[in-house]
């Protein structure tokens, strides 16, 4: 039987599955299309976590499936969007270089310390909503008023950088620690024996 649970779960598939439309859009210049596409992706991620947290539907799949939507859907329109000449490729390198960066960094953390699953911080929330704010900015400039946004994304450029290189240090600094306690851990209880 189909229940509630699986509507978040659901809704974090759709986006994953609006990022290959999203990027056909760009490529073929449907702008208007991409623009509507990327919003409901957009408020897909936002219901999702609300229902997951509501329904009391939170899974393991769903903590796979929500951050790989998410990556996706950001690191493929950046590199449309630079692609395009829309945005600068520097901080393309560096939003999926941080994105990837994080990936490996679990990967070892897991491999050398046990279990580990980062906690969004402060930070990494505030750099989600300024690059997704940034790509929906850059997105509606042809659509919308080039006049009005293209400086709204000149000026989101460096607050999206600078949010991102903060985040990926607080997720660096949350790994090491993990690995500081994980090998304080075993010493430790060996010493109450």
């Amino acid at each position: 039987m189909v229940t509630w649970a699986v509507l978040p779960n659901a809704l974090t598939v759709t986006r994953l599955l609006l990022v290959g439309p999203i990027l056909w859009c760009l490529a073929q210049g449907w702008a208007v299309v991409a623009l509507l596409l990327f919003v409901l992706a957009g408020v897909s991620d936002a219901l999702d976590g609300y229902l997951a947290r509501r329904l009391n539907a939170r899974t393991a799949l769903g903590a796979v499936l929500d951050p790989l939507a998410d990556k996706a859907l950001v690191s493929g329109v950046f590199v449309a969007l630079a692609v395009l000449g829309d945005l600068p490729w520097w901080l393309v390198v560096l939003v999926v270089g941080r994105d990837l960066a994080l990936v490996a960094g679990v990967g070892v953390v897991r491999w050398a310390g046990g279990a580990f699953a980062p906690r969004p911080t402060r930070m990494s929330r505030l750099n989600t909503v300024a690059q997704m704010t940034l790509l929906a900015a850059a997105l509606a400039v042809p659509v919308l008023a080039p006049t009005l946004l293209a400086p709204v994304v000149t000026a989101l450029v460096p607050a999206v950088a600078v949010t991102t290189l903060v985040s990926g240090l607080d997720y660096g600094r949350a790994a090491l620690a993990h690995l500081r306690h994980a090998r304080r851990s075993p010493t430790d209880g060996n010493a109450g024996a």
